[in-house]
């Protein structure tokens, strides 16, 4: 292919000689965050969007990106979903109702809460929101599930029992229900209403009342939910409730462990990482296929940064352009463009018949194969040893001795460790 550089054979082995370097001395942070105990994550964000919501919506739109990647590496494999609502009586330009459904790219997610916009007023269809959540989305078994509602507003007596029921529904499935008021609003619409409460509060804790004010009906719907009812007036805490409730932890251990302003400069940071990057590969053009992540109907989507892997293989070896890492499927065209195939994951691989033939051709047209078993996963090494006697029968893995050129080629490999 024009503009391509062809890597034959002996250079694929070199490739893989400084995956394999790189992988030694640290460069690529596959296993380090990564806890097999931690199973899976499903959390749903139940968001009112009516148009006082729009501080709690501007901040998931800032936040959600890198409050996926945070919660990444504490669990084998996270999803989010959205549930959007707004009022019986919007009729804009967006929908009553929006759905994301389950999705482990936390920029689909954060897309999808930048394409929407807080607007609308009068009675909020929360009931439906929450039948939504409970029963249309595709919850996995086994996984830790949570919702989280937010929101400024409480139905009336009608649609407030029908929701009590909702969320004794999802702690009857195993979701644990969560409630988030946003407190600035959320005073302002309920005190007017409830004057004798309204004057109670304020007699009890002053101004502070403000601050902390949680609908009652949210902390009867978390009881109910067997979850947590907090209240949010600001960016930085609502960044740590959802932090708290992605790591499944009370709210006085995540006060004490959570470090919100730590976790904001990471954020932060990230960000200008990845403004840098891009402004690079737009520098570089296009870049220079060099790895390919596989795909596989098993668990694939391992905690995984390969930035500093890249940079560098790339001030080792000369490429036509920045080395490139992209996610395929066997069957994708693209991948006979990418010389090194990496596969990782937990419990086994599972490829069909025909992303077995292609594996097979892609090796024996000079492809090198990298199977990392995350975590020292046992169920994945057996079955990448299986998928390899079937596509090659008759012939064996061996274990290639320490003077073996590999191990020499790029770092001098003498002795390999694996995070715990």
């Amino acid at each position: 292919m024009p503009g391509t550089p062809r890597i034959r054979k002996r250079a694929a082995a070199v490739l893989a000689g400084l995956l394999l370097g790189a992988l030694t001395f640290g460069q690529l942070n596959v296993n380090a965050d990564c806890a097999c105990g931690g199973g899976e994550l499903e959390i749903v964000f139940i968001l009112d969007c009516s148009g006082s919501m729009n501080h709690t919506l501007a901040t998931l739109q800032e936040q959600i990106k890198r409050f996926m990647e945070a919660l990444e590496g504490q669990v084998r494999h996270m999803r989010a979903a959205v549930v959007i609502y707004r009022t019986k009586e919007y009729n804009g330009r967006q929908k009553k109702l929006d759905v994301l459904p389950f999705t482990g790219d936390g920029k689909a997610v954060a897309d999808f809460l930048r394409s929407q916009t807080a607007e609308g007023g009068g009675e909020e269809i929360i009931e439906t929101a929450l039948t939504t959540a409970l029963d249309d989305l595709k919850w996995t078994k086994g996984a830790r599930k949570v919702a989280v509602l937010l929101g400024d507003e409480q139905g009336n007596e009608s649609t407030q029992a029908k929701c009590m029921l909702q969320a004794r529904a999802m702690r009857e499935k195993g979701i644990v229900l969560n409630t988030v008021t946003a407190s600035q609003t959320a005073w302002i619409y309920w005190a007017p209403a409830n004057n004798t409460s309204w004057k109670q509060q304020l007699a009890g804790m002053g101004e502070e009342v403000k601050r902390t004010f949680k609908l009652p009906y949210y902390v009867d719907l978390a009881e109910a939910g067997g979850g947590i009812a907090v209240s949010s007036w600001s960016s930085k805490e609502l960044v740590l409730w959802l932090l708290a409730f992605g790591l499944g932890m009370n709210g006085k251990d995540a006060k004490d462990k959570i470090d919100v302003d730590k976790y904001l400069e990471w954020a932060k940071q990230r960000d200008i990482d990845d403004a840098a990057a891009e402004k690079a590969r737009q520098a570089e053009g296009p870049g220079a296929p060099l790895i390919a992540w596989v795909k596989h109907g098993g668990e694939w989507q391992v905690p995984h940064r390969a930035e500093m892997l890249l940079a560098h293989i790339g001030g080792r070896i000369e490429l036509a352009g920045a080395p490139r890492m992209q996610t395929l499927a066997l069957t994708d065209d693209a991948l006979e463009r990418y010389p090194v195939l990496y596969v990782s994951g937990h419990g086994p691989v599972m490829w069909t018949k025909a992303e077995r033939e292609a594996l097979k051709g892609r090796l024996e047209r000079g492809g090198f194969l990298f199977a990392d078993a995350c975590c020292g996963d046992a169920e994945f090494t057996k079955s990448v040893k299986e998928v390899l006697a079937e596509i090659f029968p008759g012939r064996t893995l061996e274990k290639l001795p320490p003077s073996h050129p590999i191990y020499a080629c790029g770092h001098r490999v003498e002795r390999v460790r694996r995070s715990e």
